[in-house]
């Protein structure tokens, strides 16, 4: 327990820290973006090497692939009967905001320092989680909305996703685990070197990232997205973890995929779609603060 509450205090004072050196000027948020291409083409994908390696191939992996196809469907969906009678882009933020998750640069590095077992597992289930983010919520989106957005078609936008160097190496690194080839030591302990940065990297560009100003109307619309998301998750992630049988490992992992914070590529939709920027990215700053105290909260009662 003390070494679950150690590791989210780290987090915070991490976060806090490159929050306060923007704010003093020292560095800016534009900065985020040189440790954005950082972690997500250098140390993100050494700990998915390093995660993955060695790692025996079952069926449950491909199960948690399912249901990260699962979910983002059926919350996108439900999301989707909020708002009705709102406005066009609050109806899309709504819809974006309940399906996604911030898999990558949150859950995976809280995850490898407490349990780097279960990061294939996240792993797979984020594999889903980004089929979604890059194609698939999209189309539910302007399906449940009436619209015909001018965009390329589902495969298109599948096929890009192999840009990303995270879903590459997860996409590699499942191929290796099928054939049975194992990274060898004298290159898993170069990668090692990268990986290790990847928890400090994250956290810091989601601190220089970090907006906590915006006015009371905007508040009142993000409290009402964020209370239904979690409202939505939290049964299910109790569910996963009570019902479903699997070993305690893949439901932990579960629970935790399902508190994570609303994914990054939802809010670039969210914008995309017509919601202003300034909320759109408190949205996202808010729901990290809350899914860090909700994943130490249920680490600390199932861990």
């Amino acid at each position: 327990m003390a070494s679950i509450f150690l590791q989210s205090f780290s987090f915070l004072l991490v976060v806090l820290i490159a929050y306060l050196f923007k704010k003093a000027g020292i560095l800016r948020s534009t900065d985020g973006t040189i440790l954005q291409k950082i972690v997500l083409n250098i140390t993100l994908p050494a700990t998915i090497i390093m995660g993955f390696n060695a790692v025996q191939v079952d069926v449950l992996l491909f199960i948690m692939i399912g249901l990260g196809l699962l979910c983002n469907i059926v919350l996108i969906f439900v999301g989707g009967l909020f708002w009705r009678q709102k406005s066009l882009p609050e109806r899309s933020m709504m819809m974006f905001s309940q399906g996604g998750f911030n898999i990558g640069n949150f859950t995976i590095p809280f995850v490898q320092g407490l349990f780097p077992a279960a990061i294939p597992f996240i792993g797979s289930f984020d594999m889903g989680n980004a089929l979604m983010l890059f194609g698939g919520s999209p189309m539910i989106v302007d399906n449940v909305l009436g619209q015909e957005r001018e965009e390329s078609s589902y495969l298109k936008r599948v096929l890009r996703l192999f840009h990303s160097p995270a879903f590459t190496t997860y996409s590699i690194m499942l191929l290796l685990a099928l054939i049975g080839i194992t990274v060898p030591t004298s290159v898993t302990s170069v990668v090692q070197l990268f990986a290790s940065g990847n928890a400090f990297l994250s956290m810091f560009m989601i601190g220089l990232y970090l907006e906590i100003e915006i006015d009371k109307r905007s508040l009142k619309k993000i409290a009402n997205v964020l209370s239904i998301r979690y409202a939505l998750v939290i049964p299910i992630a109790i569910g996963f973890y009570y019902l479903l049988p699997l070993p305690e490992l893949v439901r932990l992992s579960l629970v935790l995929v399902l508190l994570a914070p609303v994914g990054t590529v939802s809010t670039i939709n969210m914008i995309i779609y017509g919601n202003e920027r300034s909320t759109s990215s408190f949205l996202s700053s808010i729901s990290m603060i809350v899914s860090l105290v909700l994943m130490t909260i249920a680490l600390t009662l199932l861990a």
